[in-house]
């Protein structure tokens, strides 16, 4: 049986990953001052971040139907198996557009499709993937396969930090915005995914190392001495990375730590300083 993981490229994994599970990663699109760019393929994350505060406007958008229909048809002929992970469909209009797809073009076609909203961004949704893909490797079952998906994308669990409030301003995908901006505005806000949307953790003021201390905090109430696998990700500044990499490390039961960065879809909201701790605890 052939068998094929899809994401998209909002999922962050890194490279070396992706060719190592043979991932199969449909680039979402990026507006970058009336340009559209298909993200990892037209435009690389070094070239945007080198760009990044000559833009006057950026936007995201998710895989268009017609791509996604045209990359379909070639999937379903080509594998028996294929288990599709999204972006939460609170952020990204990708998963339906893969249902709406599958809907069309998936009746007639000789190959099983099970497609899963992860309810998360970045490597919240890599790492769903990445549990697939091990899973895959280990010959298990189809049915099995999407069980491990479903258990992981249960446990998922993230931490975003956003140093400054600027590029905030204009979203409407996080809630609790309102009450943010009604405080001063040196309020540093921490961020998770909730029910597949994104919302505000706490807000912190001072410097940097206070937003980190926190993230620990809660981290540590929510593992309760399990073991994880945990990912760092971060956006236009690698500074922090060594660091955290060697406090989680120190501190929590780690299975795996992978070191990511932030693709455009995300950065164009939270900005070139920010960066995240995604991690799933197991049993």
């Amino acid at each position: 049986m052939k068998r094929l993981i899809v994401t998209d490229s909002t999922a962050d994994i890194p490279e070396d990953l992706l060719q190592k599970y043979a991932i199969k990663v449909l680039p979402v699109n990026l507006d970058l001052d009336g340009r559209v760019y298909r993200d990892g393929i037209d435009i690389s994350r070094e070239v945007f971040y080198n760009s990044y505060d000559n833009y006057h406007h950026m936007a995201s958008e998710s895989v268009r139907y017609e791509d996604y229909g045209l990359e379909f048809v070639q999937m379903v002929r080509k594998y028996d198996e294929i288990l599709i992970i999204h972006c939460s469909s609170h952020l990204s209009a990708t998963y339906q557009t893969a249902v709406d797809v599958n809907r069309e073009f998936g009746r007639e076609a000789e190959c099983r499709v099970e497609i899963l909203d992860s309810g998360q961004c970045s490597m919240g949704l890599g790492l769903i993937v990445l549990a697939a893909a091990e899973a895959s490797i280990q010959g298990v079952s189809f049915e099995r396969l999407v069980s491990i998906a479903g258990k992981t994308r249960r446990r998922m669990r993230s931490y975003m930090a956003i140093p400054t409030l600027k590029y905030l301003k204009k979203n409407k995908k996080i809630g609790g915005m309102k009450a943010l901006f009604g405080t001063a505005m040196g309020v540093k806000p921490v961020l998770e995914m909730d029910g597949g949307r994104m919302v505000i953790k706490s807000k912190l003021f001072g410097e940097q190392k206070n937003m980190v201390l926190a993230m620990m905090e809660n981290i540590k109430e929510e593992v309760g001495g399990r073991p994880i696998t945990l990912s760092i990700v971060y956006a236009g500044n690698r500074s922090l990375v060594h660091n955290l990499k060697e406090v989680f490390a120190s501190t929590f039961d780690c299975r795996d730590i992978y070191i990511s960065r932030f693709g455009p879809s995300i950065a164009i909201n939270t900005g070139p300083e920010s960066y995240a701790v995604f991690f799933a605890s197991h049993d």
